[in-house]
C-alpha cells in the first residue's frame, strides 16, 4: 500500500524499521500483509512460549475483529496469557515475525 504525502523516511532507533512522517509531522504507517503460512507458524511459535490462550481459527479472530465502534480490523489471531511473564514473551514473539501487537483489555473498546 503506498502512502500519500511521504515526507521524510528514516530508519528507526529502537528497530531498525522505516519511519514515514507525513509533512505535519505525524508518523505515517505502512504494513505488509502476513501469509496464511506465516501466520499459522507464528500461531505455532506462540503456543510453544505463552502459558495462555493461542487462538488462531477463523471463529476467534472474527470475534476479536471489532469493538464498540464501527471499526473493523480481523487480527491475526488472539493471544489471552495467564500469566504476567508470558506477555513479553509473546510480544518478543510477534517482534520477530513483524506482527503488530495491538493490548485489549477487559471492558474497554
Amino acid at each position: 500500500m503506498a502512502l500519500q504525502h511521504m515526507h521524510d523516511e528514516r530508519p528507526s532507533q529502537s528497530s531498525g524499521r522505516r519511519v514515514i512522517r507525513t509533512p505535519s509531522g505525524r508518523i505515517a504507517a505502512e504494513y505488509e500483509p502476513i501469509s496464511d503460512k506465516r501466520r499459522i507458524v507464528l500461531g505455532q511459535h506462540l503456543a510453544k512460549v505463552v502459558d495462555g490462550e493461542v487462538r488462531f481459527d477463523a471463529g476467534s479472530r472474527a470475534l476479536y475483529a471489532t469493538d464498540a465502534s464501527n471499526y473493523r480490523q480481523v487480527p491475526l489471531g488472539v493471544v489471552l496469557p495467564r500469566s504476567i511473564e508470558s506477555i513479553p514473551k509473546a510480544i518478543a514473539t510477534c517482534r520477530e515475525f513483524s506482527a503488530a501487537v495491538v493490548l485489549r483489555g477487559g471492558g474497554t473498546s
